[in-house]
């Protein structure tokens, strides 16, 4: 069950996850090829996939079709039909409404449209049933076929090989050097630029993190700093989908400016909690895991803890009785948290008014 929710909670991240920019450079490049012929090497694959109901496989494969053949075409709409059959409902609304925004026919961009609404914000049922895999052979065949482009010069063709290898398989390492010589052979070097600060963001753990950080932090106050703690342990810490792999430096992590969301994850205390931060160029921002522990000492009888969200006044959470000590999230501002106790019969109940500090082990007795 604790990996189950754990599953479903680093899903919800997905919400972070900063949209492409309008018009992206690849997609509107001139290319000396047909970007049907570009991609075509992806169809079979994809369709493959598809008929498999391989959503794991099949998401990378349309995604990297849709760099090449565009927002308004069949592989955006499939792409978007995938997302919705695999459950990942925030996804699906995204890839609907890119689609209903390309499109010109009015019925058809009609229907996206409702499709993405009626997904939008709805419960994803099997988001912790999919991890999306990273395509290396696929990807590595678009950085081959990229790498033959650049040298000789179709540096649009290349450009969208390159986008098609990094939808395939984003951390696959060594390629956004490439890709960014791409951008300043078609002398766009701030797309470059916007373009490795958005994979920052994305994937700050990524495999072509470094190489990025070293690039943007070649000028003065591109890059922000992301300090994280916790005022107690957290078994797991994910920031923006992805999993801190190691201890962050103390004085915080060099990051690129954007929203970054972040999930604290200790299952012995059944705590999980999201906090936000947002880092400006040259400045620190503070993503902070403010929480404590309750612990449940109701006895002769036994009895339950309802107690107020930290962030949602009036909204009881109710703590259950699978753990006597539960985490539970603390109120930035150090106000006041309502608390109700029941025995199990609900015949003895007590309301009461309670502060929690970070880090506090708070013990509730009759």
């Amino acid at each position: 069950m604790v990996r189950v929710l754990l599953a479903v909670l680093v899903a919800a991240l997905c919400a972070s996850s900063s949209a492409s920019a309008d018009s992206e450079l690849y997609q509107t490049v001139s290319t000396a090829k047909p970007r049907r012929d570009l991609s075509q090497f992806l169809v079979a694959k994809g369709e493959k996939a598809v008929k498999a109901r391989d959503w794991a496989h099949a998401i990378p494969l349309y995604q990297a079709l849709v760099v090449a053949r565009g927002p308004a075409s069949a592989e955006q709409k499939q792409l978007a039909v995938v997302w919705t059959l695999a459950g990942q409902n925030e996804e699906a609304s995204k890839a609907w409404a890119a689609y209903a925004d390309a499109i010109s026919d009015e019925k058809e961009r009609a229907e996206a449209i409702a499709e993405s609404q009626r997904l939008h914000g709805a419960p994803d049922p099997f988001a912790d049933k999919i991890e999306i895999a990273a395509m290396g052979s696929e990807a590595k065949q678009a950085f081959g076929l990229g790498r033959t482009a650049f040298a000789k010069k179709q540096y649009g063709d290349a450009l969208v090989y390159f986008h098609m290898g990094y939808a395939l398989a984003p951390d696959l390492p060594g390629f956004l050097r490439e890709l960014g010589s791409t951008y300043d052979k078609l002398g766009e070097g701030e797309r470059k630029k916007e373009f490795y600060r958005r994979y920052l963001v994305q994937r700050p753990f990524g495999a072509n993190a470094d190489v990025v950080r070293a690039e943007l932090a070649k000028e003065k106050d591109v890059l922000g700093t992301l300090i994280v703690s916790s005022s107690l342990p957290c078994t797991e810490l994910w920031i923006n989908r992805q999993k801190i792999p190691g201890k962050l430096p103390a004085a915080g992590l060099a990051v690129a400016p954007g929203d970054y969301k972040g999930l604290c994850f200790n299952p012995k205390y059944e705590m999980a909690s999201f906090e936000y931060a947002t880092v400006e160029p040259g400045k620190p921002a503070a993503l902070t895991f403010r929480w404590a522990i309750i612990v449940n000492k109701l006895e002769r009888p036994y009895g339950r803890i309802a107690i107020e969200k930290a962030d949602s006044p009036g909204v009881m959470m109710d703590l259950g009785i699978t753990s006597p000590e539960v985490g539970v999230p603390v109120p930035a501002d150090g106000h006041k948290l309502k608390m109700i106790l029941k025995d199990d019969s609900g015949v003895r109940s007590d309301e009461r008014l309670v502060q929690i500090e970070p880090g506090q082990r708070l013990v509730v007795q009759w």
